[in-house]
């Protein structure tokens, strides 16, 4: 992990940003926002699921303001090889990736302490999508990947939808006009960037790796560090770190495949719930008219 030592600090100051955000600011602003009434009655598994919720959403929204910046200043992008794709680096790159590999360390603890108590097949989930995306962010550190660690940063641009549509249904707000409209940006975004997009960067990125096990002999790079003189690199096309990137990647695809599937079910449930509670104003409307030409 030749980069690592570079964004070591900015790996531990992002993980203890999230832990402070999830275990102080959380509680007091959603008491402030709420009312003393309402979060600290919450019961215990809410209020972790709700701090949980919070945090993500903290995270999410500074990276769909971050990274369109941080992808569209970055004019050596759109010339990159298949080779710049794998194996190149960039300080601000490494930046974002020790950012994110802080969050989904402190989702890897979090999710372990609280498996027992969010429990059923979203707590193991949970855990599970932790897990693959501390791999993807740690790995990414050979460098290797670093490019494609980037461009699916972009799926986190749905992330804020789903955060607000669990706070609605924890704030009796479920069905309602809010969450409908919500529930349909929601929707439309996820399947565009965890799934359209998401499929799209696995597929160019299996290609790459592809590439590389067919290409003759190593390669090599010259990375221009901020510290210390030039570091040259010779690149391998081991297999081991490939196969472990695509199984990773596939874990993802899969897990977005099934929350995808989880989302339409319930938004069809909500519209379905708001039309009948529509027609059955409409009939007592009905109802009170008739009463009144009585």
């Amino acid at each position: 992990l030749h980069t690592l030592p570079l964004h070591l600090h900015e790996v531990l100051a992002s993980f203890l940003v999230f832990t402070f955000i999830n275990d102080t600011l959380s509680p007091r602003l959603s008491t402030w926002l709420l009312g003393p009434a309402r979060y600290p009655r919450l019961p215990r598994h809410t209020q972790a699921q709700w701090d949980m919720h919070f945090t993500s959403l903290v995270n999410a929204t500074m990276l769909s303001l971050v990274l369109p910046y941080v992808l569209l200043a970055d004019e050596g992008r759109a010339n990159a090889t298949w080779e710049d794709r794998l194996w190149g680096y960039t300080g601000a790159g490494g930046l974002v990736q020790a950012v994110s590999a802080g969050y989904f360390l402190w989702d890897v603890k979090v999710c372990a302490g609280s498996v027992s108590e969010l429990g059923g097949v979203g707590g193991g989930l949970g855990l599970l999508h932790a897990v693959v995306g501390l791999c993807i962010t740690v790995l990414g550190f050979r460098p290797f990947g670093l490019y494609y660690g980037m461009q699916y940063g972009l799926v986190e641009l749905s992330t804020p939808f789903v955060n607000i549509h669990w706070f609605l249904n924890k704030t009796g707000r479920a069905g309602s006009l809010l969450q409908v409209v919500n529930g349909i940006i929601l929707v439309i975004t996820f399947a565009c960037c965890r799934l359209l997009w998401g499929a799209y960067m696995t597929t160019t990125f299996f290609g790459d790796v592809w590439t590389a096990l067919q290409a003759p002999g190593p390669s090599s790079t010259i990375y221009r560090l901020a510290k210390g003189p030039p570091l040259m690199l010779e690149h391998r096309a081991e297999w081991w770190v490939g196969a472990s990137f695509m199984c990773t990647h596939a874990v993802v695809m899969g897990l977005s495949a099934f929350w995808f599937a989880k989302m339409v079910r319930t938004m069809r449930g909500h519209i379905k719930s708001r039309g009948t509670e529509t027609e059955e104003k409409k009939k007592e409307k009905k109802e009170k008219k008739e009463k009144k030409a009585e």
